[in-house]
């Protein structure tokens, strides 16, 4: 879908008095290869030139001035050139005559004879990687030599029949496996010697070609007879092939530099064609040329240096011109005819050995031109609905028209083929309107054809473009390049020629209106212009200058030269460039975005992209494609000048699968064009063939467009067309969608759609989630009850418009809100005829399970609904018929409904329908009440039963009592207790305070003999009872008060409050009651008793501090290294230890945190494989290393953080004795024993001044703590870790800290 265009044309003439030898007009004094060559070091062109005197020399060209002239030790009368190379490694020019001489020269002028063949030169040609030089002589034999001219080998040409690779034809069915008679066989033996004769056109000349690695040359010549034929032979001079018989087969010989294919040409009866020839010298495919005349010669053929397009020199009508021809799709393109005005004559056409697109044409009037081409789209460009986005494809005299909006036909085919006056050289579509127009500059570079298109939806509405007029530039022109930029308006870039080989680069711009002649101005410009085009976006016509800098040519003000005002300016000089004006530039300035040869991608002077093979610009987008196969997306915004250089390798996107910013394409694919306001972008593969994506950026855009214009069918259908999520449309405009909902609704129209985007709501914003657009990436964004916010709306303006054909999205709305409303769906239905009603219930069966439906149909207590509802599900009709029937057996409606809500698993509305029934029950009250206790009871149902009972106060009671016992039952005995007072079981509610160790409130029931009943007895053995479950509970002091209260055991209550170290207080209760006695008995030893106890907890307790802090400080003495190690060493010798463990380095510092802990997975051969293996084993490691945590053993990581623990705990303990003692003292101070109250205070008091004196150390010393990783070393614990407990070990915080504030100061 690409044409050639010429980018520049630079002519470099003689000096006066010269001529390029072998380039005189017409075949007979043309030499058989170009007196020319290129010095790929630094641009210069050798060519070899005769003067007035008849010398020859060797002219050194650069910039298209004379450098060098080297006089040749020759004359130029009688010297035929048959071949000038450069050698870039020994950087000589070598020279080879016709007579048998070669000659070097070098660049300082030296020139040295090399030798002479004797038989005289007929061809030469050095291989590609100038190592070895094919020389054929004039008696038939190949020569080839080393580039130190060393003989290689030395054979003749004609030496047998075939080579290494003979064909092979076995013919199966052919004609020539058919018995034609006796005399068959010498008849076609002479119709194949006619056949292969060469045609009246060949020039008899040898021609020698190399393929591109050197491997193989291909030599031409005539046979035996006339015969034209193709020998391939090896770098080492071994025949490999020889071409199979073609009649008409002709001169020209080039081989394919990627080496496929040989070409050459044959003249037939009827056409002139290229023909093509395998390295086994079989025929492979052909091409005819265009030429109409029968007269038309193809002087030589020429691959450039990529093998992409082939340049054919052709005399036709005693005029020569070149033909540059490229092949895509299995289609042969004429891209190019070069005339020859511009080198007075074409003699040779040469190819830069390089640059791919760089061609060299001499010309017969001592010139040499330089063209520089470049591969583009000619598409359309302006944003407008009516556009056809459409492209052309030069092809010769043929335009193939193809408007991509309605039609994609694959090249090379097009649904508009036009025939042009001329063959074309540029083509270029108009920048106004529609963007359907085009013009086509005509091969001979000063006419311009001028064609118009309208618009159309469909093919069978497209009509062809017709031609409007022929524009001529005036006399002299020789444009390269056109534009449209309005109508009446043409503006050209190129030559003017003044004389042969003086030119000037000017602008042409040419006004017309109407049928009259056109008005034409050539405006001389100093840039040197490689680029024309017409930018739609910003109403300019731009010109990029070969230095980078891009400038606007100012049609206004210009007179008598053409104003050229910069605009932008690239980092290198660009291939293709666009401009658009951001929408959201206050200064409205416009960005200039080009692509250079190099695949760079700039946007004014800023870098985009470096791996750019091809772009498109739309008013809103830039879209390109890049060599690491992606198409990538960049909004057009007032930043789009400075934005981020894009992530060209493969690792750069962001994983999600809403990804806009780019999409994957297939490896090479380049852009044809972008639907300038749709959401198509037309995409050509290598191999030729397109294809059309619709990307979801643009089609977001497109559907985002549409939504603000309230568009709504438009976004729906495209939405469903290329799978977006429908949320979109309520998502992004929230407000405005809800206000629009009726014409959103008039708009669609459509029943389908609408159940459509109801079955995709959901409460998430996808306008933030999916589609966060390009600027910001996907991102959370729950939205609850935005479904049943949008289902709710949308029901009424249904019911509103037409209820009955819109029931299925009625229906759709129930059904998909959270939870579903199947009843509320089946009430739609009971105002429906039976045949509506039996349609919307096969759609609502279709939107739910029928099993939920049926339960709905159940739940609304309507049996004949469920019965329908059940004869369209699977269930047997033996199962659901006979559950029918006893429900409708049911008289009472209550208890009918009582029943289904029990099936449906509704127990709070059966409890009330149960209740309902039973109150207005007559013959089987009690049944109903039997049952409806049974069922409470079966469900735990009693707060409602208490509820729905209320009004009648006897079963109410009742089921208090039962809701007691059920408490009960549950060990809830205050909830009992309390349920068992409503229902007045005062002797239940008594027993269960007492369970409850609610002491005073049960003893205060009991006492209350006229309520409870009590006898003193009961009172006296439920004190007993309260006392004792007190006593379990460790509550002595209230144990002992209910005892001496209501059961007069002072003994009892004195030992209770003994055992709680009451001391005080029972001895209160002795002197109280007249039991001193109690005291001797009871208090003093249970003193004694305490003092041992305390005296040896506070022992232990000193003892286990000092070990344990002891400890910690030598574990805090080790690095951490150091037990890191042996952590590391202990799991290796319990086989625990993973591979390739590399234990910190002595130097490793704290402060890195163990960064060298390094970790390598195990081998794949032994490693266990499959994940559930992998947690299995993990969760092992775990519990282990939770168990060594727990026991913190000696030597390990994680006895440090054991230790700080065990001293917490120690703490809290010691903080516990404090009251024990102090009371204690004062009892033993008040029997007189201020001794050993001294000996237990003192103890108690140095313990605690040693954990104050330790506690600081202790807690705040922590080190950073280890923990086990997951490959089996010892990391550290998260420093943001502080909850103890967890498996992590975070440090331990500090805990209170006891004082003296319990200390008796006269006993210190």
């Amino acid at each position: 879908m690409r044409n050639l265009v010429i980018r520049t044309e630079q002519a470099a003439a003689l000096p006066d008095g010269f001529r390029l030898l072998g380039a005189e007009a017409g075949a007979a004094g043309r030499s058989p290869s170009a007196s020319f060559c290129i010095d790929t070091t630094e641009g210069r062109v050798y060519a070899v030139a005769a003067d007035s005197s008849n010398s020859a020399h060797l002219l050194a060209l650069e910039s298209g001035a004379l450098a060098d002239a080297i006089p040749l030790p020759f004359a130029a009368m009688g010297s035929t050139v048959t071949s000038v190379q450069f050698m870039v490694e020994r950087d000589v020019v070598v020279l080879a005559l016709a007579s048998g001489d070669i000659y070097t020269v070098t660049r300082d002028g030296a020139v040295d004879t090399v030798g002479t063949v004797d038989a005289g030169i007929a061809a030469t040609a050095w291989s590609p990687d100038e190592q070895v030089l094919a020389l054929v002589t004039c008696a038939g034999r190949l020569l080839l030599m080393t580039a130190d001219f060393d003989p290689i080998d030395e054979l003749p040409l004609a030496q047998g029949e075939h080579g290494e690779e003979a064909q092979v034809s076995v013919g199966w069915g052919s004609a020539a496996t058919q018995y034609h008679g006796r005399n068959t066989s010498e008849e076609e033996k002479q119709s194949s010697q006619e056949a292969s004769a060469g045609g009246a056109y060949d020039d008899g000349r040898v021609r020698i070609s190399w393929r591109g690695d050197g491997a193989f040359v291909s030599v031409s010549f005539l046979a035996g007879a006339g015969r034209r034929e193709i020998r391939v032979f090896t770098r080492e001079g071994r025949l490999h092939s020889v071409s199979e018989a073609v009649g008409g087969l002709e001169h020209p010989l080039a081989w394919k530099p990627s080496g496929r294919l040989v070409a050459s040409t044959q003249r037939r009866a009827h056409r002139h064609d290229v023909v093509f020839f395998e390295r086994n010298g079989l025929r492979h495919g052909e091409f005819a040329l265009r030429g109409g005349s029968a007269q038309q010669r193809v002087l030589d053929l020429a691959w450039n240096a990529d093998s992409s397009v082939l340049a054919a020199t052709v005399e036709e009508s005693g005029a020569v011109h070149v033909e540059l021809w490229a092949d895509n799709n299995y289609h042969w393109y004429l891209k190019q005819r070069i005339g020859p005005r511009l080198a007075g004559g074409i003699t040779h056409a040469v190819w830069h050995p390089e640059e791919p697109l760089t061609l060299f044409l001499s010309g017969t009037e001592a010139a040499i031109v330089r063209m520089e081409l470049h591969a583009a789209a000619a598409v359309a460009q302006v944003a407008s609905e009516s556009s056809n986005a459409a492209a052309a494809v030069v092809d010769g005299s043929g335009i193939l028209y193809t408007p991509f909006s309605y039609a994609n036909v694959p090249p090379p085919m097009a649904l508009h083929t036009l025939d042009a006056p001329q063959p074309v050289a540029h083509a270029a579509f108009a920048a106004f309107g529609d963007g359907n127009d085009f013009c086509a500059l005509l091969a001979d570079r000063a006419s311009v054809a001028c064609y118009g298109c309208s618009h159309a939806t469909r093919v069978a509405d497209a009509v062809p473009p017709q031609l409007q007029r022929t524009v001529q530039l005036g006399a002299g022109a020789w444009a390269r390049q056109v534009a449209w930029p309005r109508p009446g308006l043409l503006v050209a870039v190129g030559l003017q020629l003044l004389a042969v080989a003086q030119v000037r680069q000017v602008v042409f711009v040419a006004e017309f209106g109407g049928t009259g002649e056109a008005a034409t101005q050539a405006w001389p410009v100093a840039a040197e212009i490689v680029l024309l085009t017409a930018a739609p976006h910003t109403g300019q016509v731009l010109a990029a200058a070969a230095d980078g800098q891009v400038y606007e040519v100012d049609l206004q003000g210009a007179s008598t030269a053409a104003r050229l005002v910069p605009v932008a300016r690239h980092p290198a000089p660009c291939v293709e460039i666009a401009a658009v004006r951001p929408s959201d530039d206050s200064n409205g300035a416009a960005v200039v975005v080009g692509r250079s040869a190099r695949n760079q991608l700039f946007a004014n002077d800023h870098v985009i992209s470096t791996v750019c093979l091809s772009f498109y610009l739309r008013r809103d987008m830039l879209l390109f494609t890049t060599t690491t196969h992606r198409l990538r997306f960049v909004p057009v915004s007032a930043s789009l000048a400075a934005a981020a250089p894009s992530e060209d390798d493969e690792g750069d996107a962001s994983g999600s699968k809403f990804e806009e910013r780019q999409r994957r394409v297939e490896r090479g694919s380049a852009i044809v064009l972008a639907a300038p306001v749709g959401d198509a972008v037309v995409l050509q593969m290598p191999r030729g063939n397109l294809e059309t994506i619709r990307p979801r950026a643009l089609v977001l855009a497109a559907v985002r467009r549409m939504l603000d214009a309230r568009r709504f069918r438009e976004a729906v259908v495209a939405c469903r067309v290329n799978r977006i999520d429908l949320n979109i449309v309520h998502d992004h405009a929230p407000a405005a969608f809800m206000a629009d909902l009726p014409e959103f609704v008039r708009q669609v129209d459509d029943p389908d759609l609408l159940n459509l985007f109801a079955t995709a709501l959901r409460d998430e914003d996808v306008a933030k989630s999916m589609y966060a657009g390009m600027d910001g990436g996907p991102s959370e964004s729950k939205c609850p009850g935005k479904t049943n916010a949008v289902c709710r709306a949308l029901r009424p303006v249904l019911q509103l418009l037409d209820p009955q054909r819109y029931m299925p999205t009625m229906l759709t709305t129930l059904v998909c809100q959270s939870p579903a409303d199947i009843p509320g769906a089946l009430q739609l239905l009971s105002p429906l005829d039976a045949e509506a009603r039996d349609a919307a219930l096969t759609y609502l069966l279709y939107l739910s399970d029928v099993d939920t439906v049926y339960n709905a149909a159940l739940g609304m207590y309507d049996l004949p609904l469920a019965l329908v509802v059940a004869q369209r599900s699977q269930h047997d009709p033996r199962e659901y018929l006979p559950a029918l029937g006893k429900l409708h057996a049911i008289a009472s409606d209550d208890y009918r409904r009582y029943k289904i809500d029990v099936q449906l698993a509704r127990h709070d509305q059966a409890l009330q329908n149960l209740c309902a029934a039973y109150a207005t029950a007559k013959d089987d009250e009690a049944e109903l009440w039997c049952e409806l206790c049974a069922f409470v009871a079966e469900h735990g149902l009693y707060q409602s039963a208490l509820a729905l009972l209320a009004g009648t106060p006897a079963r109410h009671a009742e089921m208090c009592r039962l809701y007691g016992a059920h408490l009960a039952d549950g060990k809830q005995w205050p909830q009992a207790a309390a349920a068992y007072l409503l229902a007045g079981a005062v002797p239940q509610a008594i027993d269960a305070f007492v369970r409850a160790a609610d002491w005073r409130t049960a003893m205060a029931l009991a006492s209350d003999q006229a309520a409870s009943g009590f006898s003193e007895q009961a009172v006296h053995d439920t004190a007993v009872r309260a006392s004792a479950i007190l006593a379990d509970h460790h509550r002595f002091a209230d144990a002992a008060a209910v005892l001496l209260d209501y059961a007069g055991a002072h003994e009892d209550a004195v030992a209770l409050l003994v055992r709680g170290s009451h001391w005080a207080e029972a001895m209160r209760c002795a002197h109280l009651h007249r039991r001193a006695d109690l005291i001797e008995t009871t208090v003093i030893p249970g003193v004694d008793a305490a003092l041992d106890t305390l005296l040896e907890d506070v022992e232990e307790t000193t003892t286990s501090f000092a070990t344990k802090v002891a400890r910690l400080r030598e574990v805090r003495a080790t690095p951490l290294e150091v037990l890191a190690a042996a952590h590391v060493e202990m799991r290796a010798g319990s086989g625990e230890a993973p591979d390739n463990v590399d234990v910190m380095s002595d130097t490793a510092s704290m402060a890195s945190q163990f960064t060298t802990f390094t970790g390598t997975a195990t081998n794949a051969s032994t490693a266990m494989t499959g994940s559930t293996a992998r947690r299995a084993s993990k969760a092992r490691m775990r519990k282990k290393e939770e168990k060594r945590r727990i026991r913190g053993k000696k030597g390990s990581i994680y006895e440090e953080a054991y230790l700080v623990d065990s001293v917490a705990k120690l703490i809290d303990r010691v903080r516990a004795l404090q009251p024990s003692v102090r009371n204690l003292c004062l009892a033993l101070i008040q029997f007189g024993r201020p001794r050993a109250a001294q000996q237990v205070h003192s103890a108690l008091r140095r313990l605690v001044l040693l954990v104050l004196d330790d506690a600081d150390w202790v807690f705040d010393g922590q080190r950073v703590q280890l923990q086990f990783g997951e490959s089996g070393i010892p990391v550290p614990v998260p420093a943001d870790t502080n909850s103890f407990g967890a498996s992590s070990q975070p440090r331990h915080p500090k805990p209170v800290l006891p004082t003296l504030e319990w200390t008796i100061s006269a006993l210190v």
